[in-house]
């Protein structure tokens, strides 16, 4: 095999609607194509799988299974999309829809919102319209969820000769190999940032053009990052030329992979194709998924409490692998170490590295918690005794975690300060047949079959209706919501209804988690840093879990920020810019609660519930055609707002870093010289270190409430 080859992912079962929930999640703009015209179609490709798939692995028989992209498409191209499914999957889709929090500025954002506007329901139905229509040539374009590689650009860094000038991109391996190594200038002839920028708009998973292009590349805190055309939702052509400001052209050829399990024998046409590996009904396609191993998509970190596993952490590394040796780490979740900068101008630095606010394996939530609460806890004394003055708090890469794992971390930093926290969700339909007959249910509940235990069950554990209910849900200010109405208000923003603001506040004794300040640790240390002497390092793709706490860190406290790399033009950068929602509620978890809901409600609605939107929710046809049961995918469920404006959620604010730095070529594989330079760009000499017109001044928060978020207010029952 080639060493400089593309590579097409998931020929057969992935083409399922793991591209839709990107678009839910991140606010992409739909393409909707325009009626077919008709074209010529291999018919006889998907024929020419097997064959060419057994003729690789007889030359390669240790290698994962291959077949050339264009034929790969070609097969493709000849599924048929089916109007009816196609239908189907839509209105599931526009039901789970329902609970995504920021549907209205997502089609009316505000002006430094810097992301098109998107109508996420018109564009679902434009695309039933179109299916409808037979305006789709295949499954393929309805879908449009092929996935490819290419180890030519695969790595490709974005580098800044020295920290201030314009970057330009490089192939690692032949910047490491020569001291002046040929930037690269075009993509497929097109300019390389252009080319890469507006793949970015359609396929990034970050509501800024800066995160998007920082999360294309490889860094020490993102070692699997991948150039948009080495990792691509689209089919891009059969190669890949990349041209150089040398004049040197290089181009490959692009292959397709097949997914471990998959067996196309007996897979002859684009029918074959369908029946086998996209029909939830066909006996056929039944049996294949039982035998796929398809691997899952990588999604964001939920925000929401996983729940506990029997894994257990394992025994630490020495280090964390591409990070220097430790003054403290977590045992074995890999996320979280403390160091000490050593030199003149750094020996009063300490740095703690959090690059996720949850394990790196499938580990219990209460043991990394715990272990994470003593991680930072030493840390912080350690910090103490060796009189370390300043702190930098790297959060590069984060994509999220448990929520309490932020609040933790603000707890111990800064334990005098006064969380807050205000949030908010959708009023669909289903949401609130789904709080009211949830509260309905009394807790000493006797199920009368298996079916109503099992029902009964699940809403006791659900992380989506115990954000309906009473008992856990309180006013931003801690004031109690002790009714189901006054949790569903409703609050009326930007022409949509809402529930009234609300919080967790997680400060009551807990047998097996007490957050710093409460139960147990009611009386923790005083802070070891000043606000004035921490700066928040960040890449801009912190999302989820990882922007309430910097959110907390910013917009109470005023913490510096320092962010890293961003497109190849100078000015400021956001520093905050993933997901900056509240939690995340997984698509299973809703269905799960819907069937519960309906199998728990009185008789005389069962059948009402059954055909609304709940009722399409518990059926969830889309969960149905899932590539992978283990990634049902998410919507964002809760708006974040802060103190000051209960109008427009974190996630449409425009939060520039107070220092923009680029990456240089030793910056993208050692941490140790990027927090250095943030030290420099942030203490020693700004004016020398930060990029070009990057330097925001300090922010200076407010710290009244806005009164909305008071209980009550602009709430009206209905």
């Amino acid at each position: 095999m080639s060493s400089g080859s593309q590579r097409i992912a998931g020929l057969s079962a992935v083409m399922r609607i793991s591209w839709c929930f990107l678009v839910i999640a991140t606010g992409t703009v739909f393409a909707v194509p325009a009626p077919h015209h008709p074209r010529a179609v291999n018919s006889s490709a998907c024929a020419q799988i097997a064959p060419a798939t057994a003729a690789f692995l007889s030359r390669n028989p240790s290698a994962t299974p291959q077949v050339s992209a264009q034929l790969a498409m070609d097969c493709l191209q000849s599924v048929p999309n089916k109007p009816e499914p196609a239908k189907a999957l839509v209105k599931s889709l526009k039901a789970f829809v329902q609970w995504q929090s920021t549907l209205a500025w997502l089609k009316d954002p505000p002006a430094s919102y810097m992301l098109p506007a998107t109508d996420i329901e018109g564009g679902l139905d434009n695309i039933s319209t179109t299916a409808a229509a037979g305006g789709f040539a295949s499954e393929y374009d309805f879908q449009l969820s092929i996935f490819k590689l290419n180890t030519l650009s695969s790595d490709i860094i974005s580098v800044s000769k020295d920290g201030k000038e314009v970057p330009k991109l490089y192939n690692l391996a032949a910047l490491n190999n020569n001291t002046v190594a040929p930037a690269i200038t075009k993509i497929n002839g097109q300019d390389a940032a252009t080319f890469i920028s507006d793949v970015n708009l359609k396929f990034s998973s970050f509501q800024d053009p800066d995160s998007q292009w920082n999360s294309m590349f490889k860094t020490y805190a993102n070692p699997t990052g991948m150039l948009t055309v080495a990792a691509s939702l689209a089919f891009q052509g059969s190669s890949v030329t990349l041209t150089y400001d040398n004049g040197q052209e290089k181009t490959e050829q692009s292959f397709a992979i097949i997914r471990p399990g998959i067996n196309f024998t007996g897979v002859n046409t684009g029918e074959d194709f369908y029946n086998k590996f996209l029909n939830p009904n066909s006996t056929q396609s039944q049996a294949a998924n039982t035998t796929s191993s398809a691997t899952p998509t990588p999604t964001s970190t939920s925000t929401s409490s996983a729940s506990p596993s029997v894994n257990t952490l394992a025994a630490p590394a020495p280090t964390i692998s591409g990070y220097p040796f430790p003054i403290v780490r977590d045992s074995g979740a890999n996320t979280t170490a403390g160091y000490f900068l050593d030199g003149t101008g750094y020996d009063n630095v300490a740095v703690l590295s959090v690059s996720a606010f949850s394990p790196a394996g499938n580990i219990g939530s209460i043991e990394y918690l715990t272990n994470f609460q003593s991680a930072v806890a030493s840390f912080l004394s350690k910090c103490k005794v060796a009189g370390k003055t300043r702190l930098i708090i790297d959060v590069s890469a984060n994509g999220g975690g448990f929520v309490v794992a932020g609040y933790e971390l603000f707890a111990q930093l800064f334990p005098d300060v006064q969380r807050f926290q205000a949030d908010n969700l959708r009023l669909a339909d289903s949401l609130v047949n789904m709080a009211r007959i949830s509260n309905s249910i009394p807790n000493n509940f006797s199920a009368t079959n298996a079916v109503e235990e099992n029902a009964f069950s699940v809403l006791q554990n659900s992380v989506v209706t115990s954000n309906l209910v009473p008992g856990g849900v309180f006013g931003p200010d801690g004031s109690n919501l002790d009714t189901v109405e006054d949790i569903l208000g409703p609050v009326s923003l930007k022409g949509e209804l809402f529930t009234a603001y609300q919080q967790a506040p997680l400060n009551q004794t807990s047998a097996e988690f007490n957050l710093t300040g409460t139960g147990t640790r009611s009386n923790p240390p005083p802070s070891v840093f000043a606000a004035e002497n921490v700066v928040l390092l960040t890449d801009g793709t912190c999302g989820s879990t990882c922007t309430i706490f910097s959110y907390l860190m910013i917009l109470q406290l005023n913490i510096k920020t320092t962010v890293v790399g961003g497109r190849p033009q100078t000015g400021p950068m956001q520093s905050v810019a993933g997901v900056e929602g509240a939690q995340v509620f997984p698509l299973d978890e809703i269905s799960a609660a819907a069937s519960a809901v309906i199998a728990l409600s009185p008789s005389e609605r069962k059948a009402e519930l059954q055909a609304g939107e709940l009722g399409v929710l518990a059926d969830g046809y889309a969960l149905k055609r899932l590539t992978s049961v283990d990634n049902p995918g998410a919507v964002n469920g809760k708006n974040a707002f802060a103190a000051t404006d209960s109008q427009t959620p974190l996630q449409f604010l425009w939060q520039p870093a107070n220092c923009r730095i680029f990456y240089t070529k030793e910056m993208i594989s050692s941490p140790t010289a990027t927090w250095q330079r943030t030290v420099d760009a942030t203490w020693t000499d700004p004016a020398a270190f930060c990029v070009e017109g990057s330097r925001v001044a300090m922010n200076v928060s407010s710290q009244s409430v806005d009164p909305l978020f008071r209980l009550g207010v602009n709430n009206t029952k209905f």
